[in-house]
């Protein structure tokens, strides 16, 4: 049975909606729920990625994530952050391709 990507975000979206009710209840639970939903978006993103445009991603960081950033024996990657934490990606694209400029 194939499950598409639109099911799989509906879910995503009903698990947040079916938790939200916890945050006047206990935000540790409430926490924990969401983290759980934000987990499955990252497994889709991921999944989506693999499936359709498969990519070479390159991770670097500066002084400030010294070890928190390691290559597992089997060629994951763990990461160690806070618990609580705002990351920036940086999206670079390689200008070389369009510093020729166009072709008349």
């Amino acid at each position: 049975m194939q499950i598409s990507a639109n099911t799989y975000s509906s879910s995503i979206h009903l698990t947040q909606l079916v938790g939200a009710w916890l945050y006047w209840v206990n935000h540790d639970i409430y926490d924990a729920w969401m983290a759980v939903t934000k987990q499955n978006f990252g497994i889709l993103i991921t999944t989506l990625t693999h499936w359709w445009s498969p990519t070479v991603i390159r991770i670097s960081g500066d002084k400030s994530v010294a070890g928190q950033i390691k290559k597992t024996r089997d060629g994951r990657v763990e990461f160690n952050f806070p618990e609580r934490m705002i990351m920036i990606a940086n999206h670079q694209v390689g200008m070389g391709l369009f510093a020729k400029g166009p072709k008349y």
